[in-house]
């Protein structure tokens, strides 16, 4: 990885026709005006859309939640875990395991290729 290489994995650009479609069916739904808070309902979603997301960097991984974020070092890094339902984990040295967001098991390229080696190509 270069110096100051920084990825962000995020979700994917067609998750925002979910919010969209979910607004209409806000719509539909809202009749008085103390109805209107059905609306925070895509806008927590949109919040999580735009929030989430595994920054891979020169110091290391880092979760971002929709609340706050977490951070795995290279040198705490002993290895990722995958589930059976298709998570992955970072997997510190101390045994802690680090869900990261916006990554599934059949998807893991852009880990692997922003991690500069660090990470294995588990496919090949």
């Amino acid at each position: 990885m270069s110096e100051g290489a920084r990825t962000v994995i995020k979700h994917p650009n067609s998750a925002y026709f979910m919010v969209a479609f979910l607004v209409l069916c806000c719509t539909a739904v809202v009749r008085t005006p103390v109805l209107a808070l059905v609306y925070l309902i895509p806008v927590l979603v949109l919040g999580y859309l735009v929030r989430t997301a595994t920054v891979v960097d020169d110091r290391g991984i880092t979760a971002r939640a929709l609340l706050g974020s977490q951070h795995v070092s290279w040198e705490e890094l002993r290895g990722v875990r995958l589930t059976d339902q298709g998570a992955v984990y970072a997997v510190a040295t101390d045994g802690t395991q680090l869900k990261l967001p916006c990554l599934r098991a059949g998807n893991l390229a852009p880990l692997v290729t922003a991690s500069g080696g660090r990470v294995p190509d588990l496919a090949g």
